[in-house]
């Protein structure tokens, strides 16, 4: 490809090369430089993409840059926009020719997008789903990366949903990704708001900054937005943006709501108002939280068309999402394996476990290293407030001292909690501990398959940990 048709909707302030030059491939590694790249200059968090400038002027056929560097180069005023679009030229710019949807929040990202992709599916629609989970093509996988893929990753993905005959993406926008402007200049049909919590301040430093990013998102190529006005962050982000916007919630006024819910051992049942159009829904999913997710979702899914007999019947056949109160049963009662990893989400997870517990709640968790340690306190606060027994343990601890991690959460239990740092014995002990009508609550992890300690991801799983002691699906 031309490197002027590669750079096309990019702002260049300079050329200090041919723009006629054949580009054979993107690259931002130094490591991966091949003979006919476009070496993207990109300043990160610990190294800066320009100081390979001179060592690769020989191999890369031109370089993206914000400061005159020693070799071919394109200086932008803003990189990494510069590879989002770039890399949206290489693959044909892809994301034009479905219609892709965009979920941003703290909590309930991952599951409102399969919930959305599961009622279109319903509905006869090919979708394509990008997330925490994986990446899918229908129900089939494609691949696995970071909740949002860098854009080179992004834009392969898209084009080979665009090959496979979706319709609709749905994708997951992290913190991350947003701040980096992973999906800038891909137009989402639609942008979802769920919530903004505590999360993430390791990287943000305040929650103002980074609820500030996630609000960010909505100001720029969003044509219309369904945003959850019961989140203090989201009635604020309904003022302050100029594009349609649909509203939903139980509490606080709003164009989709529901009203009577009533959860039980097989589910959530409620009803909801659907631009006017009431109907009771009966959900396999537990919870308020998914709740929000359901009607997120089903705000999607009637903006594009579905009619509201078959958004029930796609709600009637929801599968379970995997790693999201995730229930299973042993002889004395229930075991349920959440990702929650955050004090709302735990917060959350705990009172609706509540729900379905006969007896005793017993919870087992950690909190991940290397991250936001100001949530560890209030994370063991709301643990010992809401479970009856509490058991701290490892959870991705990372660089970090997993006794340092524990000690951190324990300093915020209202009443002391068992440590027990190896996660495996930690469930044992927990399941052990039941007696008739308990339920323990596994939470931080869902369906990660490791655990990450001093650089390495070891093989390991909360689900396999339960079900090898005898727990059933």
């Amino acid at each position: 490809m031309k490197l002027s048709d590669l750079l096309n909707g990019i702002e260049v302030v300079e050329w200090k090369v041919d723009k006629d030059i054949q580009i054979d491939d993107i690259c931002t590694s130094s490591d991966k430089a091949k003979k006919g790249d476009l070496f993207i200059c990109l300043e990160g968090t610990k190294t800066d993409g320009h100081i390979f400038a001179e060592k690769l002027k020989d191999v890369a056929a031109c370089f993206i840059v914000k400061k005159p560097v020693n070799a071919p180069y394109v200086l932008v005023k803003d990189t990494r926009k510069a590879y989002s679009v770039a890399c949206q030229n290489f693959f044909g710019n892809p994301s034009k020719d479905m219609k892709f949807i965009s979920v941003v929040g703290t909590n309930g990202k991952t599951s409102t997008a399969h919930i959305l992709a599961s009622l279109l599916r319903t509905a006869g629609i090919a979708t394509g789903t990008i997330g925490t989970l994986g990446h899918y093509v229908g129900e089939e996988k494609i691949g696995e990366s970071l909740t949002t893929p860098d854009p080179y990753e992004l834009n392969k993905i898209l084009q080979l949903m665009k090959t496979r005959a979706v319709e609709v993406v749905i994708a997951e926008a992290s913190a991350h990704a947003i701040y980096f402007d992973k999906l800038y200049g891909i137009k989402s049909d639609i942008a979802i708001f769920t919530n903004v919590s505590q999360d993430h301040l390791d990287f943000f430093k305040t929650f103002k900054e980074y609820s500030d990013v996630k609000l960010s998102f909505f100001k720029n190529n969003v044509a219309m937005a369904v945003v959850n006005v019961d989140d203090e962050t989201g009635r604020k982000l309904v003022g302050n943006i100029n594009v349609p916007v649909i509203t939903y919630g139980l509490y606080e006024p709003s164009d989709v709501f529901a009203i009577d819910v009533y959860p039980d051992f097989d589910g959530t049942t409620f009803v909801v108002n659907v631009f006017d159009e009431v109907f009771e829904v009966k959900s396999p999913l537990y919870g308020v939280f998914n709740v929000y997710n359901l009607l997120a979702a089903m705000v999607c899914a009637s903006s594009l068309g579905i009619d509201t007999a078959t958004i029930k019947k796609g709600i009637r056949k929801l599968k379970p999402i995997d790693g999201r109160f995730n229930v299973l049963k042993n002889g004395k009662g229930f075991i349920v394996i959440d990702y929650a990893h955050t004090p709302d989400g735990l917060e959350n997870l705990l009172k609706t476990a509540r729900t379905i517990t006969k007896s005793r709640l017993i919870t087992v968790f950690g909190c991940g290293g290397d991250r936001d340690v100001s949530k560890r306190k209030i994370m063991g606060k709301i643990a010992s407030e809401l479970s009856d027994f509490v058991i701290l343990t490892s959870d991705n601890p990372r660089s970090e001292n997993p006794d340092k991690i524990i000690s951190d959460i324990a300093s915020g239990a209202v009443k002391t909690p068992k440590q027990i740092e190896n996660r495996t014995e930690a469930i044992s002990f927990a399941l052990n501990e039941m007696t008739e009508g308990d339920t323990v609550v596994i939470a931080g992890k869902g369906a990660e398959n490791y655990m990450e300690i001093k650089g390495k991801k070891i093989p390991y799983s909360d689900l396999e940990t339960v079900i090898k002691r005898g727990a059933k699906r």
